[in-house]
């Protein structure tokens, strides 16, 4: 009886079809060796032809996962039971255990009147019991049986006569300790009760999925990649039973551990992941099923060590997925209630504020939002913003309009019927959050708040909802009804002030100011203005008590290189970029008049680059000025692909609404500067005297509306050319 060590080498030396190719460099004692040892059988010695070179005999190769202290005897009396002929299949015992194992192993199974060959996996480097029992064998079909299990005396004649070569076929299995048979998905997680085409599967590339998860991403990658069929053989009077004593590949650790349970599964989920971009509709629905079975693990972990979130969430963020099942990470935690009128996928900045901040709280929320699907564009990659801390997404499809009070009253009461058929299983939200640039997100927060006052309610402003950019009140009637009606029921009943406008908007605001426990401000300049026009003062003293100071949140490090954007840039020069709407008569306006009254050799050394919603707008105006040959009009870029080309440039543009003729001091903090700062890159602002951005540490700064400032800077950047302009 020869022994001889098994190595990645010699594995791909067992796979001939893959000419050689080897997944790692690491040495055997790193990858882990094993070693292999045939018994002389009933059909011969097998001499020294090499483990796995054709052509294959007929017939099929049986795999035995082992493990020390399966009853591999019982496992070996229900094969030699089998009805096909002893000389067509072979038996591959894999066995994983302490030293000496193999040994016991070849002494039971020595008078076996069968091909017999054992093989020890010893370590966890990259083999399972699979990826060996695959190399090595030599017929050309597999059957996969776990030692703790029995097959049926029909067993693999019934498989072989189902068998074909492109096709996977799953036995009917028989739980021993009773109860349901696994559904498909289930099946595929473990190898065992399944029949694989040996061709295919030597051609499946092994990588460094971790064994315990191993089988779901090899099936799936015969499926996917290979485009390899799958049946269920439902053979009569059980002739083809898989009885099954082994429990699911997707079962959490006991006791709950982060390596299995979070680290593995992420990574096999990524590779699923990877699988499910070329798939037809029936293999991208199994994925998905495999997909929520791995996810289902990291929300039992989770659920147990609530704790971890944070740690999950940054391991998450080095993924890439695409179809990733948020909903199912935080099945079942959370405690808190969103509101946002526009919230994520939708490509719309309000619904980028609100992921960020849902981001920043770090708390799990149910989300309630409008369905904006005729209005905006949907941008899927902004999920992995605020995914990970999202359980629940309840999208109401009432019409999108910004003030019109009917809409806003069918949020209302769509959104809170929604939110009660929650609450009927979880009870009543502990906290609570809205965010308005969209009026409506406010009116059902405090709907909700007059309802359950111990709901802990905080309010955040975008921007004054009831005046615009030029201090003029904006106006939108307000009808009575059941939503009106309860809402001034409920704040006589608490006391509060009516509010005696017949405006939506006023509305909005007041009942913020009087109802919310936390009010939120992106700066004390609109927090400033918008409590001096609340007309009840008691109230407005009452907000500015409770309010708080929060600008726009700025995402880490990681976002700026989730998505790498191919834009090309000029070395040579310095590249400046403004991102944003373009006004010819106000900021950008400035800078384009400003590169136009450069001297030429100074203007040479710059580019500017504009992502804007109207390119063609922009170059007819920079036509005019002509200034084409330094200037680059482009369309807008979804906002990770955003984040990541402005770490590109050498210097990027922010400039202040204008608003000096209509506010004492500006109350807009533009939201794209929070993006700007976790660029690290330099950042130019064309400021008003006293507004919020003219506070921020800005590497330039010019009067929003000073040509002659906006050259001066264009000069001084254009002089740094080749150093630090920071």
């Amino acid at each position: 009886m020869g022994e001889r060590s098994v190595t990645e080498a010699l594995v791909d030396q067992w796979i001939p079809e893959l000419g050689g190719r080897r997944d790692s460099d690491e040495s055997d004692s790193a990858s882990g060796s094993a070693t292999e040892s045939a018994t002389e059988s009933a059909t011969g010695p097998r001499g020294d032809e090499p483990v796995g070179a054709g052509p294959y005999a007929d017939g099929v190769s049986v795999v035995i996962s082992y493990r020390s202290g399966d009853d591999l005897a019982g496992c070996l009396d229900s094969i030699r039971s089998q009805t096909l002929s002893v000389d067509s299949f072979e038996v591959i015992v894999v066995v994983e255990g302490a030293p000496g194992e193999l040994d016991r192993v070849l002494s039971e199974s020595a008078e076996q009147p069968m091909t017999l060959r054992a093989v020890e996996l010893s370590g966890i480097g990259v083999f399972c019991h699979r990826d060996i029992g695959v190399a090595a064998a030599r017929r050309p079909f597999i059957a996969f049986v776990d030692a703790r299990d029995r097959i049926s005396p029909g067993y693999l004649e019934s498989l072989l006569k189902h068998a074909d070569d492109e096709t996977i076929l799953l036995a009917p299995v028989v739980p021993v300790a009773g109860g349901d048979p696994p559904t498909v998905a289930e099946a595929l997680m473990s190898s065992a009760g399944t029949l694989v085409p040996a061709a295919l599967a030597k051609q499946v590339e092994r990588d460094a999925t971790p064994r315990s998860a191993h089988d779901v991403v090899f099936f799936m990658a015969m499926l996917a990649d290979h485009r390899c069929g799958l049946r269920e053989t439902l053979v009569a009077d059980g002739e083809a039973t898989y009885h099954r004593a082994a429990g699911s590949a997707a079962e959490p650790s006991d006791p709950p551990d982060f390596e299995s349970d979070v680290v593995v599964r992420l990574e096999v989920i990524a590779q699923l992941d990877a699988l499910s971009h070329d798939c037809d509709p029936a293999t991208l629905d199994l994925l998905c099923r495999q997909v929520d079975a791995q996810v289902d693990v990291l929300n039992a972990y989770l659920r147990q060590n609530p704790a971890a979130h944070p740690r999950v969430v940054q391991l998450l963020d080095e993924y890439e997925l695409e179809n990733f099942p948020y909903e199912r990470l935080n099945a079942g935690m959370a405690r808190a209630l969103a509101v946002a009128y526009c919230f994520a996928p939708y490509n719309d900045s309000s619904a980028v504020v609100m992921a960020k901040r849902v981001r920043d709280r770090a708390d799990i929320v149910d989300v309630v939002f409008n369905s904006m699907d005729k209005n905006r564009e949907r941008d899927p990659s902004l999920r992995r913003i605020c995914g990970p801390y999202v359980e629940n997404e309840l999208a109401i499809d009432s019409p999108t309009y910004f003030s019109n009070w009917a809409a806003i009253e069918a949020f209302c009461a769509e959104g809170l019927a929604r939110i009660s058929a929650l609450e009927r299983a979880k009870g009543t939200y502990d906290r609570l959050y809205s965010r308005v640039m969209w009026p409506a997100s406010h009116f059902l927060a405090a709907a909700y708040k007059l309802r359950n006052p111990t709901v802990a309610w905080t309010a955040e402003f975008s921007d004054p909802a009831a005046r615009d950019v030029a201090g003029a009140e904006r106006r939108a009637p307000i009808s009575p009804g059941p939503l009106l009606d309860m809402v001034q029921s409920e704040l006589k009943r608490k006391d509060i002030p009516l509010l005696g406008s017949r405006n939506c908007l006023d509305w909005c605001e007041y009942l913020a100011y009087a109802c919310a426990d936390s009010i939120v401000f992106t700066n004390e300049n609109q927090r400033d203005y918008m409590l001096s026009y609340c007309p009840i003062a008691e109230v407005a003293d009452m907000a500015r008590e409770k309010s708080v100071i929060s600008p726009h949140p700025t995402l880490a490090p990681a976002f700026y290189s989730m998505v790498q954007h191919p834009y090309v840039l000029d070395q040579s020069v310095v590249n400046l970029a403004y991102f944003g709407n373009f006004y010819a008569t106000r900021g950008l306006g400035d800078v384009l008049q400003a590169l136009a009254r450069l001297e030429p050799d100074v203007r040479a050394r710059l580019r500017l680059h504009v992502f804007t919603s109207k390119p063609a707008d922009l170059q007819g105006h920079v036509d005019d000025l002509q200034i084409g040959d330094i200037v680059r009009s482009n369309g807008y870029v979804r906002f990770l692909a955003f984040l990541n080309l402005a770490t590109k440039f050498d210097c990027l543009i922010v400039n202040d609404a204008l608003t000096a003729d209509s506010h004492e001091r500006n109350p807009y903090l533009p939201s794209k500067w929070s993006d700007y700062t976790g660029t690290g890159r330099p950042v130019w602002g064309l400021v008003e005297a006293g507004s919020p951005l003219s506070t921020r540490p800005l590497t330039f700064a010019s009067p929003v509306g000073d040509v002659d400032a906006a050259a001066g800077v264009l000069h001084e950047l254009a002089c740094r050319r080749g150093s630090p302009l920071s």
